[in-house]
Formats: C-alpha cells, sequence, structure tokens
C-alpha cells in the first residue's frame, strides 16, 4: 500500500519538542495491524489542489507508477480548507478526479481508498467556520466525500464517529487546532485498518470507474486551471474550475533580528513593542503600551530589564494564547513562549540569543495574524 497525505499521515503530532513524530505513523500502524507492507510517502503542508513546490497531490501522483502498488491510501484535505491560497471545492474535486484517473491508468485494479480530513478548529468551533476565501469544513469536507464517490472509491468519514471535538481538543490535539496526539493516532490506525479489511473482504473484482475518463495514452499529468495533460494532448473536464478568490491581506509584522547593528536597545524596545502589540490583537485584549526603558552602556540594570521584559512577554502569550507553537521554513518548531533569554555573561551571546528569539517570534505572530 502506498500511503499519499499531510502531515498528520506524516506522523506529526503537535509543535515542540514535547510533540516528535508519531512512531508508529498511522500509516505504519494500519500496515502492522494488516500485515501489508507500506509506502508512506506524505509531504507536511500538501493538499488535494494547487502546485506548491511539487509536492501536492497531482506532482506525487506523478512521481509514481502505481502499477508496483495493489492499494492507495489518500489522507489530504485539511490544508486545502486551512491554508492560502485557498481552494475552491471545484478545484478540490477537479485534481482528485484527475489523480484518481491517472493512478487507474497506471494500475486499472488497483483500490484505493479516501480518508477525510479529521476536524481543524484553526478558524472556529464548528465545522461551519468560514475560511478566508469563504468556505466552511462541513462544505470542503463534503464536497472530498462526494467525489471519492463519484470515483467509486470508498471513504472513511470521521464525523460520522469523531474521536476529536473541540471540547477535548486539548487532550487529543498536540496543538489544540490540527494534529492528533500519538495515542490518538493509534486509535485512528485503528479504526482504519479494520474498515480497510472490511472493504477489502467486499472488492472481489477491480472497481471499474464511471466518471473520469481514462487516457488511452497515460503519461506525465499536468495540472491547471482548464485542463489535463497526458504526454502532450490535452483532456478538456466537463466543468472548468472557478477562479480562486483573492483573499484579503494579510497583516503582518517585520522585527528587526539584527538587534546589535546601530543602538542596540533603541532595536530591542522597538520589537517588543510591536511584539506587545501583536499579542493583544490576536488575543482580543484592549490595547497598552510596553514599559519600555532605555539605558546609555551594557550594565547589570539592562541586562535585568532585559530578562524581565523578556519574562513579561512569554508569560502573556502563555496565559492569554496558551500556544503559539508554528513551525517555521525549515519544518522546525517556533513559538514566542518556548523561549529562555540566555545566561551567557557575553554580550555576543546575548545579542545572538535575542536575535534568534525575534526571528521566532516574527514567524510564529505572523501565523497566528494570518488566520485572524
Amino acid at each position: 500500500m502506498i500511503v499519499l497525505g499531510d502531515s498528520i499521515m506524516w506522523g506529526l503530532t503537535g509543535f515542540g519538542s514535547n510533540h516528535p513524530r508519531a512512531n508508529p505513523t498511522i500509516p505504519q500502524a494500519i500496515g502492522d495491524q494488516l500485515g501489508w507492507e507500506v509506502d508512506n510517502e506524505a509531504i507536511s503542508g500538501t493538499k488535494y489542489a494547487d502546485n506548491r513546490d511539487g509536492q501536492d497531490f497531482i506532482p506525487q501522483v506523478n512521481k509514481f507508477n502505481f502499477k508496483n502498488y495493489d492499494v492507495v491510501l489518500l489522507g489530504y484535505g485539511i490544508n486545502d480548507y486551512d491554508d492560502q491560497p485557498y481552494a475552491t471545492t471545484t478545484q478540490v474535486q477537479d485534481a482528485m478526479t484527475k489523480g484518481i484517473a491517472k493512478i487507474r491508468s497506471d494500475n486499472p485494479s488497483i483500490r484505493i481508498y479516501v480518508e477525510l480530513p479529521t476536524p481543524s478548529y484553526v478558524y472556529g468551533a464548528t465545522d461551519g467556520a468560514l475560511n478566508g476565501g469563504g468556505i466552511s469544513e462541513r462544505t470542503m469536507y463534503d464536497a472530498i466525500k462526494q467525489c471519492a464517490k463519484d470515483n467509486n472509491c470508498p471513504v472513511y468519514d470521521w464525523r460520522d464517529n469523531p474521536l476529536i471535538t473541540y471540547d477535548n481538543r486539548n487532550q487529543t490535539l498536540g496543538d489544540g487546532q490540527i494534529h492528533p496526539v500519538q495515542a490518538v493516532q493509534t486509535q485512528m490506525a485503528q479504526r482504519l485498518a479494520t474498515w480497510i479489511a472490511e472493504e477489502e473482504k467486499q472488492q472481489q473484482q477491480p472497481i471499474t470507474p464511471n466518471k473520469p475518463v481514462t487516457p488511452a495514452n497515460p503519461g506525465k499529468l499536468e495540472i491547471n486551471a482548464s485542463s489535463v495533460i497526458f504526454s502532450g494532448s490535452a483532456f478538456i473536464p466537463d466543468q472548468v474550475p472557478a477562479p480562486t478568490p483573492t483573499p484579503k491581506p494579510v497583516e503582518t509584522i517585520s522585527l528587526n533580528t539584527n538587534v546589535g547593528a546601530g543602538s542596540f536597545i533603541d532595536n530591542v524596545n522597538g520589537n517588543f513593542k510591536k511584539i506587545w502589540s501583536a499579542l493583544q490583537k490576536v488575543s482580543g485584549d484592549d490595547a497598552t503600551d510596553f514599559p519600555i526603558e532605555t539605558f546609555s552602556s551594557y550594565s547589570r540594570n539592562l541586562r535585568m530589564y532585559l530578562e524581565e521584559s523578556v519574562r513579561t512577554i512569554t508569560e502573556y502569550a502563555q496565559r492569554s494564547l496558551g500556544s503559539t507553537e508554528t513551525a517555521d521554513s525549515d519544518g522546525r518548531p517556533v513559538s514566542v513562549e518556548g523561549y529562555v533569554l540566555t545566561k551567557s555573561l557575553l554580550i555576543k551571546d546575548l545579542i545572538d540569543s535575542l536575535n534568534g528569539w525575534f526571528k521566532d517570534c516574527q514567524t510564529a505572530i505572523n501565523a497566528m495574524l494570518k488566520n485572524l
């Protein structure tokens, strides 16, 4: 079995050192339960729709010859709802249909299973909450489910018997929003393995798709707004996907991450004020000024001021927001509150320590501002 999916199938259990990659991951645990060899090709942050750095569903489908597999499990969708650029349901269904057609053109007898996403609480407490493109989680997940059915793919819907709810999210999700903890991923794998085993018993004959058009000359599949290309010949779908809505501009903050250049204390104080203001905006608190102080030279009092200021900000973030953890462009977990100022007495070490924290703060805060 090959598994194509996002960070949940990859095994992310939340951000931070307290949330390592699941062991076993959901795909591996399914394989262990069924006695199958499993190739887990899930990639964090990926979607059905769009082509981001060549890692989403269509580019992934192009990388493999599915003649080498008996079963495919697809586990995408949460990022189609959560992340910019926001996909329309038509774009998601179009990508699903074309990708499934390519898989079956490689191997007409392959079995394709679709797992709906688990709930996301990035935009609110209910599945009716709208993302920045004006689409609700319910609408997106229903569209994925319908497309799976239209393509004769069995589909597993977690909404029928939820493991994760808004009320239990702080126990079931490592980040309180998206990624299930190890224990929940283990339960997910048990349910999926049992479901797949039952479906396998019922599928005595290969599934014959009735909606996708299998090309006579299958080749590399390339997706754009209105066509799918197979070795140079175009297949035009029944419906042209609707254009992606233009999301509203995202407000971000820009911090000085080289505070040692120029006036050190002015640079640091400027960052403190920006961080403080942004955290209050995210938490919904009334705006107040950060209590800055100025110093003419490096001294014990300056050092104590820096320690107290950092502690004030990190404690406020923890108290008001619970967690600000996210991942930077390298996949490294970062946050506002997960920081302790260096104990070194060397000014260079102090500057390096603050610069690293300011960079992490900028990443974590901008991730939160994006979801306001």
